[in-house]
C-alpha cells in the first residue's frame, strides 16, 4: 500500500483490510507504504492459493471445474449468502444462512429440489462404488480354486 509514500492516504480497499488481515498488520501496511511478497500474502490470508504464472490457467480451470460440479442453485445461494455475511452480524449472519438454508428445500418447476437431486446422485455413486468392489472381489476368489493350474497338482485333488 505505497499511496503514503506518494503523500496520500489509502482509503477504500484499505477500509478492508482489518477485516481480512487485523489491524496491526493493516497499520504496518498503510503506515510504512510497503508492499508484500505473494507468499507472504498467502501466510496473512490476503490470498488463497499462489502458483507460478505458467501454472495459473491450470489452477483457475481446476477451482471452475471444482464448482461446476457443485450444484448452481446452491453456489448462487451461497455466493450471495457470504455478500451478506459481510454486513450483518454474527447473529444476523446465521439467520440468513438458515433463512437460504430453507430455500434450498423448495421443490422446483419438476417437483424436485436440489438437494434431493444431488444427494441421489450422491448415494447412487457410492453404491455404483461398492457393486464394483464386489465384482471385483467375487472374480479373484473364482480365480482361487483348487486344481490345475493353482500349483495344486501334486495333491491329487
Amino acid at each position: 500500500m505505497p499511496e503514503v509514500r506518494l503523500g496520500i492516504p489509502s482509503v477504500v480497499e484499505a477500509a478492508l483490510l482489518p477485516g481480512l488481515i487485523g489491524w496491526g498488520r493493516t497499520r504496518q501496511l498503510l503506515l510504512l507504504g510497503g508492499t508484500i511478497s505473494a507468499t507472504e500474502a498467502l501466510s496473512w490470508g490476503l490470498v488463497e492459493k499462489v502458483v507460478a504464472d505458467e501454472d495459473l490457467d491450470g489452477a483457475v480451470l481446476e477451482w471452475v471445474s471444482e464448482i461446476g460440479r457443485n450444484g448452481p442453485l446452491a453456489v448462487r445461494r451461497q455466493k450471495a449468502l457470504v455478500s451478506r455475511w459481510e454486513e450483518l452480524s454474527l447473529e444476523g449472519g446465521i439467520e440468513a444462512g438458515i433463512e437460504a438454508f430453507g430455500e434450498c428445500f423448495v421443490a422446483g418447476e419438476d417437483g424436485g429440489t436440489e438437494p434431493g437431486r444431488m444427494m441421489g446422485d450422491f448415494f447412487r455413486e457410492k453404491e455404483d462404488v461398492k457393486d464394483k468392489v464386489r465384482i471385483e472381489a467375487e472374480n479373484k476368489d473364482k480365480g482361487k480354486g483348487i486344481g490345475k493350474g493353482h500349483g495344486n497338482e501334486g495333491l491329487g485333488l
